[in-house]
């Protein structure tokens, strides 16, 4: 490796209740991105959220903490054995939690990953309209000038880019995926499909975590 380029380490933050094909899809993305920009991705990390800090009025995490992590393996060891990644899954926010006993919010996340120039996995909603919900971040701007974004777009979102602008100014690693493909599925419709025993289409799911989840007795209710 040329130790004139930078390599980077990206950090995706996410409940995975249940994990699904439009979050590998993000991790596809980014590494395509990264070879489209001469970007070096020497480790790639999912944290599964643990007690997070939520705003705009989403929920905590109703799953187990130790479901949500496995599930979250399970799609790393298949995504590493197919197609050569370097994805890991970090307990993080888990052993903040013990340690102070308090919610974690991003920015102290990352600080204790303490990981060389990490990149932070965003989704385009974050950053649409006036007043984009990030500048509501605890310590956004702290979060940015220390560690750069990986922005991915969302299907119906738009960025507001006089703002991811004024970001790069405070950190030039600011970088802003496009025109790859993405899934439109989130978890929640999951959850309510298999709350009515309703099979989940293949392209949405990993067939590991959704053995996993059947075996398991994963989402038998609405939540």
């Amino acid at each position: 490796m040329n130790p004139t380029i930078k390599s980077f380490t990206l950090v995706y933050g996410l409940t995975a209740d249940p994990i699904h094909k439009g979050h590998e899809q993000v991790i596809h993305n980014s590494y395509t991105f990264a070879a489209q920009n001469d970007l070096l991705i020497s480790e790639f990390i999912l944290v599964p959220t643990f007690k997070p800090n939520l705003i705009a009025g989403k929920k905590q995490p109703r799953t187990a903490y130790k479901h949500r992590f496995a599930m979250c393996e399970l799609t790393a060891t298949e995504l590493n054995k197919k197609f050569n990644y370097q994805v890991n899954v970090s307990d993080i926010e888990k052993k903040l939690f013990k340690k102070t006993g308090l919610k974690s919010f991003s920015f102290d996340t990352l600080t204790a990953l303490d990981k060389a120039n990490q990149l932070f996995i965003l989704s385009a909603d974050h950053f649409g309209g006036r007043w984009p919900k990030f500048r509501k971040w605890y310590c956004w701007q702290e979060l940015v000038k220390k560690h750069g974004l990986l922005i991915h777009q969302r299907p119906g979102h738009t960025v507001n880019l006089t703002f991811i602008k004024s970001l790069k100014e405070l950190n030039p690693d600011i970088f802003l995926i496009k025109n790859l493909p993405t899934v439109d599925i989130s978890s929640t419709n999951l959850r309510q499909k298999l709350a009515k025993s309703v099979m989940p289409d293949k392209e949405h799911i990993n067939k590991r975590v959704l053995n996993y989840i059947n075996s398991n007795h994963l989402y038998q209710s609405i939540i």
